[in-house]
């Protein structure tokens, strides 16, 4: 009978090799020179921010109802009342386009690609939210889904 302890122990697996280190500096991923931070990195510090809220200013006596008749045209006949909701989400994303320094060399395209996508994220979101589960062993449940339709036909 063979003890488990006095059987040879078996030869250990070399250890993975370690992963780099994003900002490491090893000769295959040199760091640069003149690093810069992520375009997309959210805002921490404070700023003069009087030229963005001039230029936004003028963009907005400029363009606004360029903005809100790009989101009607965006949304379902039923959705109108969402316009300005959808226009007002297409200024805020312009406003912080700006806070984070980068440089609007088409506004008017900007702005009006920031409304559509405003319009096609709240319908994304509505197909979400009015799905509904329904129990058909509920009486109660079958009872308000028949309501429900009946009342949309």
């Amino acid at each position: 009978m063979t003890i488990m302890a006095d059987a040879p122990v078996a030869a250990t697996r070399p250890p993975l090799p370690r992963r780099p280190v994003p900002h490491e500096k090893t000769p295959d991923r040199p760091t640069p020179s003149n690093p810069r931070p992520h375009p997309r990195r959210a805002y921490t510090g404070r700023h003069d921010d009087r030229a963005a809220r001039q230029l936004l200013d003028a963009l907005y006596r400029e363009h606004a109802s360029m903005v809100v008749a790009t989101a009607v045209r965006a949304l379902h006949p039923d959705d109108r009342d969402m316009a300005d909701d959808i226009a007002q989400d297409a200024w805020l994303a312009a406003w912080q386009h700006l806070l984070r320094g980068d440089e609007l060399r088409r506004p008017a395209g900007f702005l009006a690609t920031a409304a559509r996508r405003g319009a096609f994220a709240h319908y994304r979101l509505a197909r979400v939210r009015r799905e509904q589960v329904t129990d058909y062993t509920d009486d109660l449940a079958v009872n308000r889904l028949a309501r429900l339709i009946g009342a949309a036909a």
